[in-house]
């Protein structure tokens, strides 16, 4: 472990932290909390979201927000959350890949996401807040989607994944003074530096990595390390630059 890596960590069990996710968050923090356990020296307190309020000093509360498919609800569920009054200084959730899906209407999905933020960020002065790109999928190289690609007809995954690039792409353009981990460069950049990509409607996209992940979509152990080293250099960043709350 390298020096700069333990104080990521040492930074981020000091911090009192809310994320809401599913899966593929459970897979993230699973990487942090392997991490966490290879810096030594303490460890990481990790809460539900519903006992933060209860907990005094450092913690990272966290768990599901909202319904799978339901991206809507997971923006409502977390507000609701903060408006909780958890006590926290650093606030974000995270959207998962079966939230999107070729028929998405991104712009009004990341309006309402907007929206509830600004409210946020004026009700909760004291709380900074942050965001999280859309997880991936890997690209199909099956026979048939090959040959769909060939003939020029739509290939579900692709256009699925293009709408999750989308809205990434209008996230980091919407918040650009806001911390942002940025799940979909990591899952798409292999231990090579090699960033997988595609091209949908004559655009070019990030897919995950087929070496982070054994079902496609969820994030396996090196998938897992790679996102984790990502969330330990942002919750280190995030809880230290200006804007912190104090």
């Amino acid at each position: 472990m390298t020096s700069q890596l333990a104080s990521d960590i040492a930074k981020a069990r000091q911090g009192r932290i809310l994320f809401g996710h599913h899966s593929v968050g459970v897979n993230v923090l699973a990487g942090l909390e392997r991490l966490d356990a290879e810096a030594g020296g303490g460890r990481l307190r990790t809460a539900a979201l519903e006992q933060a309020a209860s907990i005094q000093g450092p913690v990272l509360a966290h768990g599901g927000v909202g319904r799978n498919g339901d991206p809507k609800s997971k923006v409502d569920a977390f507000a609701a959350a903060v408006r909780a009054g958890p006590g926290v200084e650093l606030a974000f959730m995270k959207f998962c890949y079966v939230d999107f899906e070729p028929a998405t209407d991104v712009a009004a999905l990341l309006a309402h996401y907007q929206r509830t933020l600004q409210s946020l960020k004026r009700e909760h002065p004291e709380i900074r807040f942050a965001h999280v790109t859309v997880p991936l999928t890997v690209e199909p190289t099956t026979l048939k989607s090959r040959l769909r690609r060939l003939l020029g007809r739509e290939v579900w995954e692709d256009a699925a994944n293009a709408k999750r690039s989308e809205f990434s792409r209008r996230l980091r353009e919407a918040f650009p003074s806001d911390p942002i981990f940025d799940l979909a460069r990591v899952e798409s950049t292999g231990p090579d530096g090699v960033v997988r990509q595609f091209t949908h409607a004559g655009a070019t996209h990030p897919s995950l990595d087929p070496r982070f992940t054994d079902d496609g979509g969820h994030l396996n152990e090196p998938g897992q390390r790679a996102a984790a080293l990502e969330l330990a250099r942002f919750l280190a960043q995030a809880l230290q630059e200006p804007g912190r709350a104090r």
